[in-house]
Formats: structure tokens, C-alpha cells, sequence
């Protein structure tokens, strides 16, 4: 399944957190901003350098940056890419 972010997303760190920010597209001025961790950050910016993604880029890119198990790997990609999809993040 391809994946994609959504275009007005902004990735900001902030001391040393990291936050998503979500413009609403609403028509009352609000903003969403969730905050992630190390790891999500990672993801996020090399999701947000690409057009696109799979679960299995995810996966890859977790497995080459901190050299975890393939199996744990998929499994973050897969509660990752879909907690996004869930918050409207990302789209499919």
C-alpha cells in the first residue's frame, strides 16, 4: 500500500522534542501539533523527503538508522504508519 504525507505537514524540533504540526483544514483557524520521538522524527523526515512510502521503507530505514531486528522493524513501521493514517498524518 502506498502512502502518502499530507502536503502541509511541518516537522519542527523544539529543545529536544519534536513535533508535527497539522494545519487544520477546517474553516475555524485551528492547528493540531503532536509530538514524537526520536525514532518517529527519523521516519517522519525521510517520509517527508519522499513522494511516497510503504510500510516496508519504513521498516528498511528503521533497520538501517538503528539496526533492529526485521521482525521488530515491520512491526513499528506497521503501528507507525497506521497511528498516522489514524491522526491524518499521512494518507493512503
Amino acid at each position: 500500500m502506498k502512502i502518502r504525507n499530507r502536503h502541509n505537514i511541518r516537522l519542527r524540533k523544539m529543545g529536544s522534542r519534536y513535533m508535527i504540526v497539522n494545519p487544520s483544514s477546517s474553516a475555524i483557524n485551528m492547528t493540531d501539533v503532536y509530538t514524537l520521538n526520536e525514532s518517529a522524527a527519523f521516519l517522519m523526515r525521510k517520509c517527508l523527503d519522499s513522494e511516497s512510502f510503504e510500510i516496508a521503507d519504513l521498516a528498511s530505514w528503521l533497520m538501517e538508522e538503528y539496526d533492529v531486528a526485521p521482525e521488530l522493524a515491520t512491526a513499528d513501521a506497521t503501528a507507525t504508519a497506521e497511528e498516522w493514517l489514524r491522526l491524518e498524518l499521512a494518507e493512503s
